[in-house]
């Protein structure tokens, strides 16, 4: 829930500073970087080219400020949206997470850049709580259980 909250944000603010800019289509590009933010690392890269790309044909000065404002917006919603919506998310090693992206998309290509990421973190989750805990059993927590348990959830913590 946390990554669409921050995908709607980034194209939000990707539409209205393209149509500041004046680029042609903003609605469209504005879509584009916000379903490209759904892949970690290099979603931003890949929202950001069909803008640079259009900009690159109205003027340099449009291109630059379309740099500036992926930029802008990049660091905006990285150091102040998503960790306000993403309090109780998976805290999962960046390295862990960039190395799942590379493998899956190595392997599987298109479908493996979209979902190498979330499927490390259902396996990471998997590893803390049938490996570590229920085998080893050593205590770990798992964010966003403890949350589940007082909503009610029934997979509450052991």
């Amino acid at each position: 829930m946390s990554q669409l909250i921050a995908m709607v944000c980034v194209a939000v603010l990707s539409t209205l500073a393209y149509w500041l800019i004046g680029l042609p289509s903003p609605y469209a590009l504005g879509l584009i970087a916000g379903l490209a933010d759904f892949i970690p690392f290099l979603g931003p890269i890949f929202g950001a080219l069909p803008a640079l790309l259009i900009a690159l044909t109205v003027s340099g000065e449009a291109a630059l400020w379309t740099i500036l404002a992926v930029l802008a917006i990049q660091q905006i919603e990285g150091n102040v949206i998503f960790p306000l919506v993403a309090r109780s998310v998976i805290a999962i090693p960046p390295a862990l997470a960039l190395f799942a992206i590379v493998v899956g998309s190595v392997l599987f290509g298109t479908l493996g850049l979209i979902f190498g990421f979330p499927l490390a973190v259902v396996a990471y989750v998997l590893v803390k709580k049938l490996y570590v805990r229920e085998t080893l059993g050593e205590s770990t927590t798992v964010p966003g259980e403890k949350e589940a348990a007082e909503a009610g959830h029934p997979n509450k913590p052991t």
